[in-house]
């Protein structure tokens, strides 16, 4: 009981003076930002799997992507990753579109303009896109903390 009371004032501790940090105690894993503490369970829930639904257009695609768990179950916190542009379902990176960005859902920062970017889903594992550029056939590769990559279903510009 003692050893528990001690665990429970380091965490707080921690919290107080490193509210960034994550805390591995035990098989737990409790991360403070601030203002929001993560369960165990919340924290180890991560991307497996993405669907894709696009509506093509002229000089533009609109792209709606679902990120699931391994589970088959749609996320219910952020999940931030790397996304770039290939010309095939693979790995070579594709030449620049004109522009892509957030569409209804999600945030999208552009490091290379119309090749790589951060994005954000949201809290539902929903990110929304606008590809922009000249007729085109594009997949979007999402790259994942973890090294993994997913890969979109072919996107058409027209």
């Amino acid at each position: 009981m003692k050893l528990k009371a001690i665990l429970s004032a380091l965490v707080v501790m921690l919290a107080m003076v490193a509210p960034a940090q994550a805390v591995i105690l035990g098989s737990n894993l409790v991360r403070f930002d601030r203002n929001t503490v993560l369960t165990a369970a919340q924290v180890t829930r991560q991307v497996a799997s993405v669907t894709t639904t696009a509506t093509p257009a002229s000089g533009t695609c609109g792209v709606q992507f679902v990120f699931k768990d391994s589970s088959g179950i749609t996320l219910t916190t952020p999940s931030t990753m790397h996304m770039y542009l290939s010309a095939s379902s693979g790995l070579t990176h594709a030449t620049a579109i004109t522009s892509f960005a957030a569409l209804t859902n999600g945030a999208c920062t552009s490091l290379v303009t119309g090749q790589h970017a951060i994005v954000t889903t949201t809290a539902a594992g929903l990110l929304g896109l606008t590809l922009t550029g000249s007729a085109a056939t594009r997949y979007v590769v999402f790259v994942l903390p973890s090294g993994k990559h997913l890969i979109s279903g072919a996107l058409t510009i027209n």
